[in-house]
Order: structure tokens, then sequence, then C-alpha cells
């Protein structure tokens, strides 16, 4: 329980983001009397439930040691001055999914990663919904997939189960572990928020920092991160490997094959064939989820039936219609270049790739020689803030060469990258049809490898704009 909080106590709910505006109410609906919500938006008091009071506009952090407890929403800084002064009067500074922690009376899984936290969360979920149907455990989903866990609090069990998609904002002053933490790829992402590479790290090792000896850490055997997150482990570990590495305890990939292995011995789960998810970085998302079900007792075959069926979420290479021979993928979830150069590798019939958005410090060397090498893209077109550098990055990794076979192109907005992407698509596909043998038709792939904000408020509204084109 935080310290001295009740229903009298000075509250401060800072950022009326989504996890904002989801403690506020959880706050009212349990009779705290004491809120005042701080955020720089200044038309929000109108927005306001009765009895709570505002701070907003450019000094809206100022006084926080006024309050006995502030809530910090994921998308405000914990490293700003404001929150150590507070800390300094005895303030308690916590956020929602820390109070989640604390209060939490089930079994809860996090996963945190660069990329994949959506996909894997959502797809334990449904493997373990699928399991417990009949009401034997109510299966809770919520964290950073859209949904704050604060909304379903009330609504727990001893037997229930939560699922969190944990982003490191989320992570970023926890003093309190899931019981299964489950980190997927850590690269690189949000140099616009951390300083370094190491400190973006670092936020993602809280997951484990506060596990005990009972609990269980979920790695990916195939990033050098193992190494560094590996000795952090207080409980048991699980190592999953899409690419041939050895595991004894875990799942591994070999042969087109997915295996769980328990001391060394193998169990059939199903082929890579028949996964339903678009991409094989995929693997990487099934991988972990079926250690986690395996942990709840789930079958092979049902871990099987699941999976066969899972899609995947929306905007994550998301199939949005074929037209004249093009089929044309929603990945605007891709804001790094990472995530993007899976969905380069997804696909082998003639690619187009639309690419570009708003800055946040990326770098594009690897994207750019990855992206020359793959043989199947034919064109990329940029657009956004970022649509110069990455050209750079693209020339220098070769493009545009001669014996490269890729054409560069770059635009002002989204509209115009789509009407391009399509005219080299629709002559691509009519040539490829009429060979012998030849592909279907061509692909033109959204995956920009970079954040939406300098055209949209998300990637969610650059995702439907998209669509809407197609």
């Amino acid at each position: 329980m935080i310290v001295d909080m009740n229903q009298r106590s000075k509250i401060a709910v800072v950022g009326y983001g989504v996890e904002g505006q989801a403690m506020l109410d959880y706050l009212v609906k349990n009779n705290f009397s004491n809120i005042t919500v701080c955020d720089y938006n200044v038309t929000l008091k109108k927005k306001m439930p009765d009895g709570v009071s505002v701070r907003l506009g450019e000094h809206y952090l100022e006084g926080l040691e006024d309050f006995d407890v502030v809530f910090r929403s994921p998308g405000v800084n914990s490293a700003k001055p404001e929150f150590a002064k507070a800390r300094m009067a005895g303030t308690v500074v916590t956020s929602s999914t820390q109070y989640f922690l604390e209060q939490v009376p089930c079994t809860v899984i996090g996963v945190t990663g660069t990329k994949g936290k959506g996909t894997t969360s959502t797809l334990i979920y449904e493997i373990l919904k699928a399991h417990f149907r009949g009401g034997r455990k109510s299966v809770f989903l919520g964290g950073n997939i859209g949904n704050s866990p604060i909304e379903f609090l009330d609504k727990l069990k001893r037997s229930s189960v939560v699922v969190l998609e944990m982003s490191c904002f989320q992570l970023g002053d926890l003093q309190k572990s899931p019981k299964i933490a489950v980190i997927l790829n850590t690269t690189t992402d949000h140099l616009d928020y951390y300083p370094d590479r190491g400190a973006y790290m670092q936020a993602k090792e809280l997951i484990l920092n506060h596990q005990d000896r009972d609990d269980l850490a979920v790695l990916n055997a195939d990033y050098p991160y193992v190494k560094y997150y590996k000795p952090l482990v207080k409980g048991g570990v699980k190592l999953v490997s899409v690419k041939g590495r050895r595991v004894e305890d875990g799942v591994q990939v070999k042969d087109g094959t997915i295996y769980y292995v328990t001391d060394g011995k193998e169990e059939k789960i199903m082929p890579v064939s028949k996964i339903a998810l678009v991409g094989s970085h995929n693997l990487e998302n099934v991988g972990p989820a079926i250690v986690v079900a395996k942990e709840f007792g789930v079958t092979a075959k049902a871990i099987a039936k699941v999976v066969a069926k899972f899609k995947g979420l929306p905007h994550r290479i998301e199939f949005v219609g074929r037209k004249k021979g093009v089929a044309y993928y929603n990945d605007s979830f891709s804001t790094n270049p990472m995530t993007s150069v899976a969905a380069i590798d997804s696909f082998d019939e003639p690619t187009f790739l639309i690419a570009g958005g708003s800055d946040k410090g990326l770098k594009y060397g690897v994207w750019a020689k990855r992206a020359v090498l793959k043989s199947s893209l034919k064109g990329v077109i940029l657009n956004g803030e970022t649509a110069m550098t990455m050209k750079k990055a693209l020339d220098r990794a070769g493009a545009g060469k001669k014996g490269s076979g890729m054409k560069v192109v770059v635009v002002d907005d989204l509209e115009s990258a789509f009407a391009k992407a399509r005219e080299m698509a629709e002559k691509a596909s009519k040539t490829v049809r009429k060979r012998k043998g030849g592909a279907k038709g061509a692909v033109v792939v959204m995956s920009p490898a970079a954040a939406s904000f300098d055209q949209f408020s998300n990637y969610k509204e650059r995702g439907k704009k998209f669509g809407k084109m197609v």
C-alpha cells in the first residue's frame, strides 16, 4: 500500500493522457476527495469532474512537493527535477502501474521490449483466455496496449491472471516487478527521451529488478542483450531462440518446427508454416507466448490452435486489401528502423516501401544497408521530417547505384507517397504477372521507421489514413 495514502490524502495526477484519466476515474470512484490534475494543456479544466482541482499550463510541474502522493503518467519524464524535489520533501512519487502492482491480488505477466510487446501480450492473453474458457480463471489484458490496468483493478480476484504490455515509460520508476517478466528484442528507441542506449536498456531492466526466486524471466537468446539481463534474474529463466541456438529450457525453432524444451527434452508445438502472423520476425513473439502458456499448463494442441488463427493487431503489418494485383499492408506501428527492416524482410514479391515521419533522433545506417540488400525491395518512397536523413543513409548504402535495382523517391507527405508507391507497384505487378511462373503481383507496405507526429496525432491516425487511401 502506498505510504499514508487515504481518502483525505492530497493527491496529484500528473499528465492527463490515457493513464492519467484512468487514475483519476479510479480515485474519484473510490472516494478520494482531495485530487489535483496537473497538465500542460490549459483547456482541460472544463473536462474535470466536480471537486477536482487543476494546475495547468507551462508551470504545471511546479509545487509537486505540496502533495502527499503524486501519480506520474508515462508520458511525463520521470527524470524531471521537479519529481526529485518532491521526493526530497517527502512526497510519494509513483505511477498508476506501480500502484496497480502493489494492489493486485493475482499473477501478473509483464511484457516489454523495443517492439512486439502488443502482439506478444495479446497472443498470451488469447491463449490463456481460450485455456481458461468456462470461468476457471478470468484473464485481463492492459497496459501500454491502450487501457490502463487501473480500469479493472477492482474486478480482480486471487484466481485472475493479468497480462500487461509495459513500455519503458511505464517501467520508469517501478519498485515492484511482475511475477512473470518477458523481455523481447531490446535494440534502440526513444532517443528523444533517453540520453543514450544505455539509459534505455536500464529502463527495461526494471521489469526484473524486483522479482524474487519464485518468479520467472523469459529472455530471447538470439539478442546480445541476454548477456546483460540474465545476471539480473533472481528466479527462474527460460530462453527463446528462433535462430537455431540450443535451448535447455524454453522454446527453440529448428527445421521449420517450433519446440518447447524442458530440461533438454523437446515437445513439438507446431510447424512454423502454420503461424498466421505475417513475417518471420513474429516467431520472436510466438516463442515467449508459448513459454508463458506452458507455465499455466496449456497443451501443445491448444497453443497451436490459437497461434494458427491469431493474425495480429491493427497497424502491425496488417493486410488492408488487394487492388490491381497489388497487396497493401499497414505497418504504421513501426516507429523505428529495426521494425521497418522486419516488414521489408516479410515479403519476397516486388515490394515498395513507404517510410519516413517525425524525428526521434534515430540512426538509419543499418536500416538502409538491410533495405539495399533485400533484392525484392524495388522502391522506397520517403516523406516527412526524416525523409532526407533516410535518403542520405540509403545513398551511402548504395541505393540508386548501377545494379542496385532500387529506386528512391522523396515526396512531401503521406498522400503523395501513397500515390507514387501505387503507381510503381501497379506497373511492377503487370510485369511480373505476365511472366510464366512469376509472382502473383506486388506489395506496398507502409512501415515508416519513424514516429507520426509531423503529420498525424499518433500512429493509429496515420494507419487509418493509409487504410482509407487503399
